[in-house]
């Protein structure tokens, strides 16, 4: 198979989750991933799934939330300026798109349901609780009234018909506190009823194919505003914790019940196949815990945090849990009463004063089968259709085309109802003459692109990129055809390791070597992490952090080359490596260090001997460097008071003849004389060295690899470049050292 690998679903997973079996404890590589990303939630029946997100936290009308790989919370104002954000930040955004709706909803929910008075509420005597509330909120015993008598003191209620025609008992439905002021809410505020008529025309797309679901696998109509609630039947809907579509699934749980989660295709935003899953989640649901208020309280929180609450107050009344600390989840407190509610007002719809609300059409298609990748833009051009049209059909397709096919396969393309014959007849003359390329370890856009011939442009277009990151080991990309390798390859691509660069890599020690092993060189990309590399390579993380003076906590650089000393028999045909005949390995710090990177750089370092009146910023002057320069290069402040025969360090632009010069000398092993190498200013040249003691070096180094006989241009960019030119957000620029060559901002390997 060309595309990634599609998980069926897993039956271990599910048993686990509907409790058959004795609760069988797993092994499966899917739980003992999905435990790695999750943690242990509870010390009781092995592994707690948490599949559907908890309710995203409220957020300003302008604003948008994202979550850091390490869990951290950010908030995103429409406007900001997202490129250089995601430059600053070095990586995407992964910005939610939370419906306004569902935002005001969270918003009413803050300000009625504050979390510290929340279980008071729903705790205490039955006396001391409003009048004419059910009994206790308890499932009522046999010898009860089948059905809770409503609220005398919210007299409507009585008028309300519940929900037995969905297919629930009528013990399902309680007035309890909450349930009536979610049902005030929509009644009575404006912010309530504008929501509500939002969802309830929003329902009419889609209720039909979740009703025929629902009915499929015996399940209560009722479910229908579970979705409600979940993502206002929005498809493209995102919360702040990942999760997507309308039933809201998270990415693990989601492959469980077989849907399809990668770069080209996310089930979750079908709804015909996201749908299909949350009914048998659900129904998984329902058998495990008997109760409906249990089984959409763990569809909330998931199943093993109801389990661990059960548990630990030894109940399992839904109502109960919700009166004791450290019990149920918040969110979840407020989930049963909320989709009561919401189910109340859909099936009540003239009592609330909706019933003018005009439903949206049904959601209507044709389907046809293509034989291999076909963008949305080309399928509405031949149809007579729009961009929009196709993918309001196809939600799941994530880059605005199927994805890429193997031999034999083919996709299933909605289409506009009434306009299948019409593609079918137009297909053959739209084909794009594309091919499946695989992505190898380290490797960017801009290494295939030269690689093939063709711009980066293009290939962002085609495969929809919009992060570098996304690029990623094992990814299938389309190429199109070349248009002429010599051509494009005529403009080197910025940041690019041109055939004739000299490779600077900087390690604690260039004379360690590791008997048995080979060394070889890895460039990073964006999204590289310390752990994925040493996984790939099948090093330990701690000697990779050793053999390149890492720190474990900090990500990793674009562009950086690192060191790696590897079995030789490890395949490194799926990696993208440096070579080494253009690597120069120097000891961190050392002469020979600065002498290459700043040559490389077109500048000399000059060791100055201070004089008598001497300050950082008359000798700054002297070589076009800023009191700020001084300061950055020195590492001490501009007020320093210097004393006479002290040793300082600045930089000096080599013209194009001088750098060349001294290129060439270095690819040669010639020594540089004057060009590049440091001088002493001010006196003899025995004055102390500059910082910190250096490691010693063996006597003559060589350089390592053979010299390469082709010399750079003077108008090359730097192997090494240079901070990029781009201010802190809280601190004013500093003028540049001198001009070098750098990086643009934001560079290729961060940004689309």
């Amino acid at each position: 198979m060309i595309r990634e690998e599609r998980k069926p679903c897993g039956v271990g997973e599910r048993r686990k989750i509907f409790g058959g079996d004795g609760g069988v404890l797993l092994t499966s590589q899917t739980m003992k991933s999905f435990s790695e990303r999750l943690g242990k939630l509870g010390p009781c029946c092995g592994l707690w799934l948490v599949v559907s997100a908890s309710p995203s936290l409220a957020a300003g009308p302008s604003e948008l939330h994202t979550t850091a790989s390490d869990g951290g919370h950010t908030v995103i104002d429409q406007k900001d300026d997202r490129v250089q954000r995601r430059a600053i930040r070095g990586g995407a955004l992964d910005s939610s798109r939370e419906s306004s709706e569902l935002r005001e909803l969270r918003s009413f929910e803050f300000e009625t349901f504050p979390r510290a008075s929340l279980r008071d509420s729903l705790s205490g005597s039955p006396e001391s609780r409003s009048e004419g509330m059910a009994d206790g909120l308890h499932t009522p015993l046999p010898s009860r009234p089948e059905t809770p008598p409503p609220s005398s003191s919210v007299p409507w209620l009585q008028a309300l018909k519940l929900l037995d025609n969905l297919g629930l008992a009528p013990t399902f439905v309680r007035f309890e506190a909450h349930v009536i002021k979610y049902l005030e809410f929509y009644k009575d505020e404006r912010r309530g009823r504008s929501i509500m008529a939002s969802w309830l025309r929003r329902q009419g797309r889609y209720k039909s194919l979740i009703e025929q679901s629902l009915d499929k696998y015996r399940l209560p109509r009722f479910l229908l505003y579970v979705s409600m609630i979940e993502s206002g039947y929005d498809p493209h809907d995102r919360s702040h914790k990942g999760a997507v579509g309308l039933w809201q699934f998270l990415p693990e749980g989601a492959r469980i019940y077989g849907l399809r989660v990668d770069y080209w295709v996310d089930e979750r935003q079908d709804p015909i196949r996201s749908t299909d899953a949350a009914a048998r989640y659900l129904g998984d649901l329902k058998a495990r815990f008997g109760s409906w208020h249990l089984a959409l309280a763990a569809f909330n929180a998931g199943y093993g945090a109801v389990l661990r609450a059960m548990q630990k107050y030894n109940t399992n009344d839904y109502w109960e849990l919700c009166r004791h600390e450290d019990g149920l989840p918040w969110e979840t407190l407020l989930y049963v009463p909320k989709a009561i509610a919401t189910a109340l007002v859909g099936e009540n719809r003239s009592f609330f004063g909706y019933d003018e609300t005009l439903p949206d059409p049904p959601l209507a298609y044709d389907t046809v089968t293509v034989h291999g990748s076909v963008s949305l833009a080309a399928a509405a051009r031949a149809i007579g259709s729009s961009s929009e049209d196709m993918q309001r059909l196809n939600p799941h397709l994530r880059r605005g085309r199927t994805p890429p096919l193997g031999p034999g396969e083919t996709w299933e393309l909605r289409v506009p109802a009434g306009t299948a014959a019409q593609f079918v007849a137009a297909y053959d003359y739209r084909g794009e003459k594309l091919e499946p390329y695989i992505v190898r370890f380290g490797e960017r856009l801009e290494d295939i692109a030269r690689l093939r011939g063709v711009p980066v442009s293009r290939l962002r277009s085609v495969n929809g990129v919009e992060d570098s990151a996304e690029v990623r080991v094992g990814l299938t990309l389309l190429l199109p055809p070349s248009r002429g390798s010599a051509e494009v390859a005529a403009t080197p691509t910025p940041g690019s390791l041109a055939g004739d660069e000299i490779v600077i890599v900087a390690v604690p020690d260039k004379t360690f070597a590791l008997p048995g092993k080979k060394q070889i060189f890895y460039r990073t990309i964006s999204g590289d992490s310390i752990w994925s590399i040493a996984r790939f390579f099948k090093v330990k993380d701690t000697d990779l952090l050793r053999w390149n003076n890492l720190d474990p906590e900090a990500t990793l650089a674009t562009k950086m080359v690192l060191s790696l000393w590897v079995e030789p028999s490890l395949d490194t045909s799926q990696v993208v490596l440096v070579d080494p005949a253009r690597v120069r390995v120097v000891t961190t710090g050392s002469d020979e260090f600065f002498e290459l990177v700043e040559t490389l750089r077109g500048r000399k370092r000059l060791v100055i001997k201070v004089q008598n009146g001497d300050s950082l910023e008359k000798i700054g002057k002297r070589y076009g460097l800023s009191a700020a320069d001084m300061e950055r290069i020195n590492r001490m402040p501009r007020s320093s008071e210097l004393k006479a025969g002290q040793t300082i360090i600045a930089y000096q632009t080599m013209s194009s003849s001088e750098r060349s010069t001294a290129v060439r000398k270095l690819l040669a092993g010639e020594p540089l004389d004057g060009e590049g190498r440091a001088a002493l200013e001010g006196s003899d040249k025995d004055g102390a060295a500059y910082g910190p003691p250096r490691p010693s070096l063996p006597t003559a180094p060589e350089p390592y690899g053979p010299p390469s006989p082709v010399v750079p241009s003077p108008t090359e960019s730097a192997s090494m470049p240079s901070e990029p030119p781009v201010a802190a957000p809280h601190s004013a620029p500093s003028p540049s050292a001198a001009p070098v060559a750098s990086d643009p901002l934001p560079g290729e390997d961060d940004l689309p």
